[in-house]
């Protein structure tokens, strides 16, 4: 598993959209691992398997289909994400200097967005309080 994800829950797969049905499909034939806080938890390679044969059934709609590879990708730790390493080319001094200037700048915005919360919310304890 490429998110270290051991254990599901019924919970997670409706956080990914799944209907009640395709979820009671799903877990029919699986033995719980644990419960916690009232949740069966299942095993994340039992429901890998058990999303695989799901998606080798023909009949299963499109819709179905895109949400069961999407719960897929998540438990395979994939992504469309690719990690890239923009300072690679760099010496290691000139590495320094751009993260201290980025890390500068971003204290600066969030100095900015800190006194713009504080006005915004100064604004609504006025409004609240002219209630």
């Amino acid at each position: 598993m490429g998110n270290d994800t051991e254990k599901l829950t019924k919970l997670h797969l409706q956080a990914f959209g799944l209907s009640n049905y395709t979820i009671k499909q799903l877990v029919k034939g699986l033995n719980t691992v644990s419960v916690q806080r009232g949740l069966k938890e299942y095993a994340a390679p039992a429901l890998v398997a058990s999303i695989e044969e799901r998606l080798a059934n023909p009949k299963i709609q499109t819709e179905n289909r895109v949400k069961l590879q999407r719960v897929l990708t998540w438990l395979s730790g994939e992504s469309n994400v690719i990690p890239v390493d923009f300072l690679k080319g760099l010496s290691p001094e000139r590495r320094i200097e751009v993260l201290c200037t980025r890390l500068q700048e971003l204290e600066t915005e969030e100095k900015i967005l800190t006194e713009e919360t504080s006005r915004l919310l100064s604004q609504a304890r006025k409004m609240v309080a002219n209630k």
